[in-house]
């Protein structure tokens, strides 16, 4: 029952710490408390010091992924128990590979500067790229597999505590656990939540669960993270890295399923997350418009 009513709790999109109370006792539910500031910080403190640990490039593998998303046509496409790889380095630097036995058919990548993914089957060999100043502008066209937002579902992105419209997090506790509640304002200036973060109760107490909200209160990514192990060749003060992951995108049509039979540090000095300039399929700028300071010889020739 509490986490039922904790459910219908978090998913409005108006929750103010000034009417929480009465919404519990209207409910007839378990009450619920607010932590102190100094917990919420201490919670949040801890995923970014998770974070900020990795020492080195992390490489998964071997790994199963199922992959669907719609291409800009609206077609579906679909990537079923395939075989992957995974590589990241801070700050931005991935590398994420879907193969099959005829070779990689799907590539996520990144790094500084820009973020891309391509296809590579017969029916379609596209590339779809754009800058991380367009994207963090609000100047770029949505994927439908968001590479920021795929990097905060897989806790490799630090998360910042506040912003001009990002509000300190919340930490709520109730009989279902520990919540970290994320705020912002909306365009009127109200605040709404716009992500919740429910904490794992058992050690190392990184979060299990993570959905993002649009100001309407509609889901905009939900991620579900399970199986915390430490980077297996890091040492006994090595992060965390959850082994299992569900990612969805419902109002994209979108969801990702990976499973991370290991993960260590990669042991090779060669560059993994070069822009692929030699691609000579079809290809499409995402960005909008170019960020300022956008040199054209630092994107592929074609636009």
């Amino acid at each position: 029952m509490a986490r039922v009513c904790a459910g219908r709790l978090l998913r409005g999109a108006y929750l103010r710490a000034a009417g929480c109370a009465l919404l519990w006792a209207a409910s007839g539910c378990a009450p619920a408390r607010f932590g102190a500031p100094a917990e919420a910080r201490a919670a949040l403190q801890r995923i970014n010091d998770n974070f900020a640990a990795v020492g080195g490039v992390l490489y998964g593998s071997p790994a199963v992924v199922s992959c669907r998303f719609r291409d800009e046509a609206g077609v579906e496409r679909r990537f079923l128990n395939q075989s992957a790889v995974l590589l990241f380095g801070q700050p931005r630097c991935l590398r994420f590979e879907i193969r099959s036995l005829a070779g990689t058919v799907a590539h996520i990548g990144a790094n500084d500067e820009r973020y891309w993914v391509w296809v590579d089957v017969p029916e379609r060999r596209k590339l779809w790229w754009g800058t991380w100043a367009a994207l963090e502008a609000g100047a770029a066209r949505r994927f439908s597999i968001p590479p920021d937002e795929l990097l905060q579902a897989l806790l490799l992105a630090p998360i910042a505590e506040h912003s001009s419209v990002h509000l300190p997090p919340l930490l709520m506790i109730d009989a279902a656990g520990r919540w970290l509640l994320f705020q912002a304002y909306d365009d009127a200036g109200w605040p709404y939540v716009r992500r919740v973060m429910r904490l794992d109760p058992c050690p190392p107490n990184l979060p299990a669960e993570i959905t993002d909200y649009a100001a309407d209160g509609g889901v905009v990514m939900r991620a579900d993270l399970r199986s915390y192990r430490r980077v297996s060749n890091g040492g006994p003060a090595a992060p965390f890295v959850a082994r299992r992951y569900v990612v969805a995108w419902p109002r994209d049509g979108a969801e990702l399923r990976l499973d991370l039979e290991d993960v260590r540090y990669w042991s090779k000095d060669l560059p993994f997350c070069g822009f692929p300039e030699t691609w000579d399929g079809e290809l499409e700028r995402l960005d909008q418009t170019p960020p300022v300071g956008y040199a054209p010889e630092n994107g592929p020739v074609r636009s």
